[in-house]
Order: C-alpha cells, then sequence, then structure tokens
C-alpha cells in the first residue's frame, strides 16, 4: 500500500462483507480521487467465496490505463 491507483467504490453491502480497513488504509484514500464513505483500495481487499457477488465500482474519473468501459456513477 504505496499509493492510492486501485481505489475502488464499493456498494454498501458489499463494505459490510469485508474486514475493517488497517489504520493506513484511510490515510491513503484521501490521496485518492473523490473518496467516499464506501472507498477501499482495491489491494487491500482479500479475495475470497465469502465476498463472492460484491458491487465493486472504479471512479470514472480515474486515469484508466487498462480501457474498461467505467460507468459514471
Amino acid at each position: 500500500m504505496s499509493c492510492s491507483t486501485c481505489h475502488v467504490v464499493l456498494g454498501e453491502d458489499s463494505v459490510a462483507q469485508l474486514d475493517p480497513p488497517c489504520e493506513a488504509e484511510p490515510d491513503m484514500l484521501d490521496l485518492a480521487y473523490e473518496p467516499t464513505e464506501t472507498s477501499r483500495l482495491g489491494c487491500q481487499i482479500k479475495m475470497s467465496k465469502s465476498i463472492d457477488g460484491i458491487t465493486v465500482t472504479i471512479p470514472a474519473g480515474v486515469n484508466n490505463l487498462w480501457g474498461w468501459k467505467v460507468q459514471p456513477r
């Protein structure tokens, strides 16, 4: 965790399924593009079957290097 380029916005129900962020994550999110109450750093989300189906949105104003089609929120 050394930047905020993996900033994602989670759905309300999805946030409740994740472990709480570590102490440093909110500080890194302060550097992200338009963070919200449900913002997390994607690099800190541990993938598991228990979170299958969560809703993750990439903020529309981020620099999209992969060519993904991002829907404005």
